[in-house]
């Protein structure tokens, strides 16, 4: 619990897996394994063991061991998660990381509002809206995207536990109140794909709901009055901040003409910096870089420094100025990996997506649909927070696919 609610704070959660992994090993002749356990080991386990296949593919040998070492979450979660002897209580685990998660972000945010009160009254007055969200991730030193991915799943599995709060009236008020709590927190940090995929999940639950609830009126009621709170919720937060309705229209997909020609303009970090042309023109060079060596790719510790050295060969002085990575996760292998990185990846992602329907259960799907869209437009698998975020929660999802016997027909042996 400390791990999954903490991995907003780099150093604090390393500090707990650390601690996790000393005691699992203490306790290592509890673990229990079979041959469907270790086939899905192995796909939770994909992205480390790229690292490790294509590690002679490095220029530098302890550079390759690097890049494998930060995905090292990718072998500790699976090994004590999959392993572990018996489920794990998911329901309960979900709402405690929900709520606890709901608490830090807001305590944090009143340690930002005292350090920045300035920066809180000028965004009030619609300044600099465009810093808004990047400012306070930065102050809890995280990357905006990668935070918003955080709450994003955690507003999604709010609103899963305010469906199974059951009867009891108490239940439902705290479940709606840390939902209501965590879109705002969505709405401030305000990273587009985040937005819209939580939406997307509000949808995926509801629709499970729908149609798996006895009680076809309760979640017909739920579901309109998420409909209405999230509408109003919208609506007050573009009439205090306006600068929305320009970011998700006219600041995300003007000027595409400019792809690959960006330094056509004066001044592109002013007019492009956060726009869709910038990636898209990211994605456009690394795509070409990939074609001359799509087989086995140029290595985990390489593949950057040759796409920065592609932007300088093809005079795209803003992009090398700012050595962009690809932002984006399947070019990225590809271009790392090859082929097998690409396809690596995508079994990867569905992997997560498999589960949850095989499972009927709208939170790992929903955390699918999070983490393979958004990794569309971002490269999560190259940092920390996205690295143990993806594999943390994909063993937890993987623990309770075999432990629900109903699905799998699993039955543990002695």
């Amino acid at each position: 619990m400390l791990i999954a609610s903490t991995l907003i704070f780099r150093k604090f959660s390393t500090i707990c897996i650390l601690i996790f992994v000393a005691f699992n090993l203490l306790t290592f002749n509890r673990l229990k394994y079979d041959r469907k356990k270790l086939i899905w080991w192995v796909i939770v386990a994909i992205p480390f063991l790229l690292d490790v296949l294509f590690l002679w593919n490095n220029d530098s040998l302890g550079a390759g061991l690097k890049s494998a070492e930060k995905r090292l979450s990718f072998i500790i979660f699976p090994t004590f998660l999959l392993g572990y002897y018996k489920a794990i209580n998911f329901k309960w685990f979900l709402k405690l990381y929900g709520y606890i998660m709901v608490v830090i972000v807001f305590m944090a945010y009143g340690a930002y509002a005292y350090n920045y009160p300035e920066h809180v009254i000028k965004y009030y007055h619609g300044k600099h809206l465009w810093e808004m969200g990047y400012h306070f991730a930065n102050f809890v030193g995280i990357h905006a995207p990668a935070f918003n991915l955080h709450m994003s799943f955690v507003s999604i599995s709010c609103l899963y536990l305010l469906f199974a709060a059951g009867k009891r009236l108490q239940s439902k008020l705290i479940s709606g109140l840390f939902l209501l709590l965590s879109l705002v927190i969505v709405m401030y940090i305000n990273t587009r794909v985040a937005v819209v995929i939580t939406l997307l999940g509000y949808g995926v639950v509801c629709f499970f709901e729908l149609f798996k609830n006895k009680n076809i009126y309760k979640a017909v009621k739920i579901s309109a009055l998420l409909f209405s709170s999230v509408i109003l919720i919208m609506v007050v937060f573009v009439k205090v901040f306006p600068y929305s309705v320009e970011k998700y229209t006219k600041g995300s997909f003007s000027d595409m003409e400019y792809v690959g020609n960006l330094d056509a303009v004066e001044h592109p970090e002013i007019r492009f910096f956060n726009k869709l042309v910038t990636r898209v023109s990211i994605w456009k060079s690394a795509l070409e870089l990939a074609e001359d060596n799509w087989i086995i790719g140029y290595g985990a510790s390489d593949a950057r420094n040759e796409l920065v050295n592609y932007y300088k060969e093809t005079d795209q002085q803003f992009l090398a100025k700012y050595e962009f990575p690809t932002h984006n996760q399947y070019i990225d292998f590809l271009l790392k990996f090859g082929v097998l990185g690409f396809i690596g990846v995508i079994c990867f992602m569905f992997g997560m997506g498999y589960l949850g329907w095989q499972m009927k259960h709208p939170v790992v799907i929903s955390f699918c649909l999070l983490f393979f869209i958004s990794n569309l437009t971002d490269d999560f698998l190259i940092r920390y927070d996205g690295i143990t975020f993806s594999a943390l929660w994909f063993a937890i999802f993987a623990n309770q696919y075999f432990y629900n016997t109903k699905i799998t027909g699993y039955v543990e042996k002695d």
